[in-house]
């Protein structure tokens, strides 16, 4: 196997982890604000959960299934097949992230106003 080979299979290895650690450190991210942000932070770390899973079925996808895959729609179609089928666990996972991000921080339990100082003294 010719080094140029090596050194791409190694690129594209570090690529898929990228994409598998990044919503994972994200999780963690937000599951650590929980206390400070409430929902938001729920919808953050429930959208960075539900982007996991479509790096692992895009690699699985190359793995096992493309040469299959490639035999039923063609060999041009079948990244964009695996494309496909990734899509929607980005796409659902990127709208719960911007939810939790742009929706309205909770309130925090306003206290009560202290009295306002009474100036005794005569005009």
């Amino acid at each position: 196997m010719p080094d140029d080979q090596i050194a791409a299979g190694l690129v594209g290895l570090l690529f898929i982890a990228v994409e598998i650690v990044t919503p994972l450190v994200g999780a963690l991210v937000a599951a650590r604000a929980f206390r400070r942000r409430g929902r938001n932070a729920r919808l953050a770390m429930t959208g960075c959960l539900v982007m996991l899973p479509g790096p692992i079925v895009s690699t699985l996808g190359m793995a096992v299934g493309l040469e299959p895959l490639m035999h039923v729609v063609g060999t041009y179609m079948a990244p964009h097949v695996l494309t496909a089928m990734t899509l929607p666990f980005h796409l659902v996972g990127f709208g719960l992230i911007l939810a939790g991000a742009l929706s309205d921080p909770p309130s925090a339990p306003s206290l009560p106003q202290p009295p306002l100082a009474v100036d005794a003294r005569p005009y």
